[in-house]
């Protein structure tokens, strides 16, 4: 179980992970907002769970996408806090590969949002914040293997909770 199966529809599908012969996901990956006639205000957001059936309409009005004639790319919005509420930016390929290029280390951006994250715990368990603060680097270590190993099952589990929310309403 992955993210994208935990939350189905309403996860955002980037362009490198959408299968192309799948007319919900085709296009999907594309339609996260509508511009604005006025640039200031910026785009509107496409609520993700109405993009896949976005997505196959367009398929069978017969749009498909071609690769070779892109020449636009997001990246991540200036808000990430805002969820499926943060219009990416829309850049051209230069821009794009610089963008890969500053992003392409995993512990740099857990890095960056370690500051975020703490904050929160902070809020919602101090305690668990307080204890983790007090951690050797070696105790950390040893619990981010055993947490790491534990995500899965938590996925699966959550994923058992979607379902049957679903199924109750």
């Amino acid at each position: 179980m992955d993210i994208q199966e935990l939350m189905g529809d309403s996860a955002q599908l980037q362009q490198d992970a959408a299968d192309m012969s799948d007319p919900r996901q085709h296009l999907a990956w594309a339609l996260l907002f509508f511009p604005s006639p006025n640039p200031q205000m910026g785009g509107v957001p496409i609520q993700p769970a109405v993009r896949p059936l976005f997505s196959q309409l367009l398929w069978d009005l017969g749009f498909r996408h071609d690769p070779e004639l892109q020449t636009k790319w997001f990246t991540p919005g200036d808000h990430p806090e805002g969820g499926w509420l943060n219009v990416p930016n829309v850049v051209d390929r230069a821009a794009y590969a610089e963008w890969q290029a500053a992003h392409s280390d995993p512990d740099a951006e857990a890095e960056k949002w370690r500051g975020t994250a703490e904050s929160l715990l902070g809020v919602l368990n101090p305690k668990l914040a307080g204890r983790i603060e007090d951690m050797t680097p070696e105790e950390r270590a040893a619990a981010r293997t055993t947490y790491r190993q534990q995500m899965p099952a938590a996925f699966d589990r959550l994923a058992d909770l979607k379902q049957q929310m679903e199924e109750g309403s």
